[in-house]
């Protein structure tokens, strides 16, 4: 009987010594996984960090550009530059004397449902420029012709 009382605490010691092993085998590879996901992280991070300052110094440079662009515009649409090629490229003038016609809006006469009532409407705009008298504007251009 000793033999097999041995025996069965050497298969107990093994099994306790396989049972440690692998814990202390999972444990290094737990370990081990966590410090490679911390590592990485970082050099995903680092790399994400060197994107950043890479596409902020792109976005200094793309205001300067907008900033000088902005003043090109209004260099080019400033009104004393666009006059004076007016003047001198184009051979407009100024005109010496401006003339301007008003014109009094004419009360329309509600028709269908109000009859005789006056209406605050003015005339539609469509009809706005037959409204003209022809002879106002002949007189007009020929002024404008003499």
């Amino acid at each position: 009987m000793r033999g097999s009382s041995a025996i069965a605490t050497g298969n107990y010691e093994s099994k306790n010594a396989l049972i440690v092993f692998g814990s202390f085998l999972i444990i290094v590879i737990l370990v081990t996984s966590i410090v490679i996901f911390y590592i990485s992280n970082n050099i995903v991070l680092t790399e994400l960090g060197y994107k950043l300052i890479k596409l902020e110094n792109e976005k200094i440079v793309l205001e300067e550009e907008n900033k000088k662009l902005e003043l090109t515009v209004e260099t080019l649409s400033a009104l004393d530059r666009i006059e004076k090629i007016a003047y001198n490229q184009l051979g407009m003038v100024r005109p010496k004397e401006v003339k301007f016609i008003a014109l009094n809006p004419v009360v329309m006469i509600n028709s269908v449902n109000d009859i005789g009532t006056i209406s605050n409407n003015y005339e539609d705009e469509k009809n706005f420029w037959a409204s003209f008298d022809l002879n106002k504007i002949n007189d007009l251009i020929s002024g404008i012709l003499k």
